[in-house]
């Protein structure tokens, strides 16, 4: 593929993108960004007269200088900010989907007697996998289209998404597209697609009026899918128009570890068999974080 046709799919991207949602991205960041999509960056930012002045086109956005974490197992495994934080989101997802339903909702394992299929690489394991994941998170198969596509989007950020979320098309579906590459890795597929399926139970259901990919993350968990999606925290992705997965991440893996502590805490499973199926460093972070609420009790959803 030639670099014109690269520049073009690239300037294409941005140009489908309204005012609103240029500028929403520009005050986000531009961290990852290839240097083609820097430059048409600029070309948009001229084409619609808008200030250069008012974004750092060029910088990466400033690099953590939190002090280092020192592990206590007594303590909470987020500080009293995310804690309040992660908390008061849980309050209103289970306003949202119910706090019976949670608390009896099935969770779901990287096991053959939940996910009896024999994937083999192919799009009909795809949509074998979307028929289950759909099924647990309560919206219907025949509503959405899910279609492949090639990783092309690396011309545009170095943390390509693996799934997108469109929203409804004009064949009344919600539409969401998954990377070929994806296929070939199974419980990454599971992630990927219980993230776009919960933009429909968000955005799609009219929840949420605006994408909250950090309340994406969480509706995960929610719907039985938790286990997945921690496992693969480190790798989703977002911008001002499309939502998906990549290589950034939106909770980390000890928000991903209290949060989980959190939605066992609320069906009172003190040592689940599920959570077996977390990654080791979730899992400490896990173990930590009901830890602290047992301890602390009398303080767990008092902020909310």
């Amino acid at each position: 593929m030639s670099e014109g046709i690269d520049k073009e799919f690239v300037r294409d991207y941005y140009r489908r993108m309204t005012d609103q949602e240029v500028i929403s991205l520009l005050t986000q960041g531009l961290t990852g960004l290839t240097k083609a999509a820097l430059e048409v960056i600029k070309e948009e930012i001229v084409r619609r007269h808008l200030d250069p002045n008012n974004y750092k086109i060029e910088e990466a956005q400033e690099s953590d200088t939190s002090p280092e974490r020192v592990y206590d197992k007594n303590a909470c495994p987020v500080n009293e900010h995310k804690r309040i934080w992660l908390e008061q989101s849980f309050q209103t997802l289970l306003s949202f989907f119910g706090q019976e339903n949670t608390q009896n909702r099935k969770v779901l394992t990287p096991e053959r007697i939940d996910f009896p299929i024999q994937y083999d690489g192919s799009e009909r394991c795809a949509y074998e996998t979307l028929k289950i994941v759909a099924h647990q998170m309560e919206v219907p198969l025949e509503i959405i289209k899910l279609d492949f596509y090639d990783d092309r989007l690396r011309q545009i950020t170095e943390g390509s998404p693996g799934g997108l979320y469109w929203g409804k098309g004009e064949n009344g579906k919600f539409e969401i597209s998954l990377v070929r590459t994806k296929l070939d890795e199974p419980e990454n597929m599971i992630a990927t697609l219980a993230h776009e399926i919960a933009h429909i139970k968000l955005l799609g259901e009219s929840r949420l009026e605006e994408n909250d990919e950090l309340i994406t993350d969480l509706t995960t968990i929610f719907f039985g899918l938790g286990i997945f999606n921690a496992n693969a925290a480190f790798q989703t992705f977002s911008d001002a128009k499309y939502y998906g997965w990549s290589q950034s991440g939106y909770l980390t893996q000890m928000e991903w570890g209290y949060a989980l502590a959190l939605f066992a805490y609320i069906r009172q499973e003190w040592q689940p068999e599920w959570a077996d199926h977390l990654c080791k460093n979730v899992k400490a972070d896990f173990i930590q974080g009901l830890n602290f609420i047992s301890a602390n009790e009398e303080m767990i959803f008092q902020d909310t």
